[in-house]
């Protein structure tokens, strides 16, 4: 073989060890998928923001040594509770206790404090709620079903009517009584109508209510001067902003959505 020939195999073999190595031919490009995430638990909608909870429960639960508990457990938008029961065939007496309550992390099951007897958790279902063991699960057996209390929505609408509402506390104020007596109060008719005495002027306007929801209409009022018109004033605005009430042996309170009690009234006669 000639020297030139030689060379220039040589110089051939040198660019072809420093070239680009050759490629298998790509694979067509398949479009992305997201990847698999874990499910989370919708807390958005639970018993204590989408249920109208509060309102007044009865039931009688089982009892070790008696006939059964006659329960009764009111729950008011501020989150206090009253608590009555009475233990069948021993004592008629009722024993009464109230206080707060607290929601559990999930919105759904309640918790009296400072219970000094008996069962402290609760389940809140739909116009329901469901007594639960010492560590906060259903009760399950041949009595199960015994162990609920019904909400009673009905009687606390037909109580509106019928009774003048003397207020007593506005905006967490008590309401003193003066002399002469120049005491806010408020009468509902079962047509739809409400009336009564803002603490100088007579008013007048309509109401409406669903289960424990509450609103009134603009107010019509006497045009009368007043040399001190501070509590109607605020007694009239606050009315108009209430949605919602309870009405329990304590008497009748207004909430603007879960707030504290706005005004809180006594029963009077007519």
């Amino acid at each position: 073989m000639s020297k030139p020939l030689i060379l220039s195999l040589t110089a051939w073999l040198v660019l072809a060890a420093c070239g680009p190595a050759p490629t298998e031919p790509s694979a067509p490009i398949q479009p992305s998928t997201p990847a698999a995430t874990a499910a989370t638990p919708d807390n958005s909608h639970n018993s204590a923001n989408s249920l109208d909870w509060a309102g007044e429960y009865k039931g009688v639960v089982p009892c070790a040594d008696c006939e059964g508990i006659e329960t009764s457990l009111t729950l008011n938008m501020d989150n206090s509770y009253q608590l009555s029961t009475i233990y069948l065939g021993k004592d008629a007496t009722p024993f009464k206790q109230q206080g707060s309550f607290e929601w559990d992390a999930k919105g759904s099951v309640i918790r009296l404090l400072n219970q000094k007897d008996g069962p402290a958790l609760y389940k809140v279902g739909e116009n329901q709620l469901f007594q639960l063991d010492m560590e906060g699960q259903l009760i399950t057996g041949d009595l199960a079903d015994n162990y609920k209390l019904t909400k009673q929505t009905t009687v606390a609408e037909h109580q509106l009517t019928g009774v003048r509402w003397k207020l007593t506390e506005l905006m967490g104020q008590e309401v003193p009584t003066t002399e002469p007596d120049l005491t806010p109060y408020l009468q509902f008719g079962e047509d739809g109508r409400v009336s009564g005495f803002a603490g100088c002027n007579q008013f007048t306007g309509a109401y409406e209510t669903e289960g424990l929801r509450l609103t009134f209409k603009p107010m019509a009022t006497t045009q009368k001067a007043c040399l001190n018109a501070s509590v109607e004033q605020q007694f009239l605005t606050t009315i108009q902003g209430i949605d919602n009430y309870s009405l329990n042996d304590s008497g009748l309170a207004f909430y603007k959505a879960r707030t504290a009690a706005l005004l809180r009234f006594t029963a009077v006669q007519p």
